[in-house]
């Protein structure tokens, strides 16, 4: 007889800065990469804006895109099937007139595209402005704004830095049966941001019962602190390096040992509504 055990898999985050140079960029996911299955993992998570230099003009990006954007796609969807590792990479793209558009993107340990997701959430807050540079994400009907893909018995769900600051979205995605939140950020430093970052993920966690991954930048821009969380909050890995590769394990029997003597998401009296 067949005993099916519940999923496992371990998972990677990659903490590093993308520089105004592509081709250094795309050598940088290739050693992640190529280091993070080396030790197994299935799935590496990388942070916001890997391509190019977020901090960069409008102008700047544009052109990046116009130049780059093709190249680094294909490249880090070559990787993933090199390394037969799943990739989920914070990208920009053609947006409208000169705006960019701010990806996150998911391939699988083939090469194919798993999904992409466009940021639906801009960080125009705390003296930025990013909606000068990347274009606002449409809401779409039956909610098909949202990323998420089946991979390794489990359910990903995509968000984008400033979007754990919004936790209807980490519900609509959870609405729709993730296992794992991935965030990938370039989260800015600045007076109490760690804290909110910490505090945010940590939310995510729990108030969801899911696992959270998140990438981020490291500093001095960003915060750094790369971590991942099992489903009551409590870190699994996080990151000490400027830049560094953590890696946790996530199983279905904790997802489902937590949900079962904590289920608030059976007790909720409200839906998730689009704006």
């Amino acid at each position: 007889m067949t005993i099916l055990r519940p999923a496992t898999a371990t998972i990677a985050v990659g903490q590093f800065a993308g520089v105004p140079d592509p081709e250094k960029n795309i050598d940088t996911v290739h050693k992640a990469a190529a280091e993070a299955a080396g030790e197994g993992a299935s799935l590496l998570l990388l942070p916001e804006a890997v391509m190019y230099d977020f901090t960069a003009s409008g102008e700047q990006l544009a052109a990046a895109v116009e130049e780059y954007a093709e190249k680094v796609e294909g490249a880090l969807a070559d990787i993933a099937s090199r390394h037969g590792i799943a990739i989920v990479a914070g990208l920009y793209a053609k947006g409208e007139g000169q705006l960019t558009s701010n990806m996150v993107v998911a391939w699988g340990a083939g090469g194919a595209e798993l999904g992409r997701y466009e940021k639906l959430h801009l960080y125009d807050a705390f003296h930025y402005r990013e909606s000068d540079k990347n274009q606002l994400a449409r809401l779409k009907p039956d909610f098909q704004e949202l990323c998420y893909f089946d991979l390794l018995g489990f359910r990903f769900g995509v968000m984008n830095c400033y979007d754990i600051r919004f936790p209807e979205l980490a519900r609509a995605l959870v609405d729709h049966e993730i296992d794992v939140l991935l965030i990938s950020a370039a989260w800015v430093s600045g007076p109490l941001k760690e804290f909110h970052w910490e505090t945010l993920l940590q939310a995510r966690a729990i108030e969801n019962t899911c696992f959270v991954a998140a990438a981020c930048q490291p500093p001095p821009i960003c915060t750094g602190r790369s971590m991942i969380l099992d489903p009551n909050g409590v870190t699994l890995a996080s990151a000490a390096a400027a830049q560094d590769l953590i890696y946790a394990k996530i199983s279905k029997q904790r997802l489902a040992d937590v949900r079962k003597i904590l289920p608030c998401l059976e007790h909720r009296r409200y839906a998730v509504i689009p704006r």
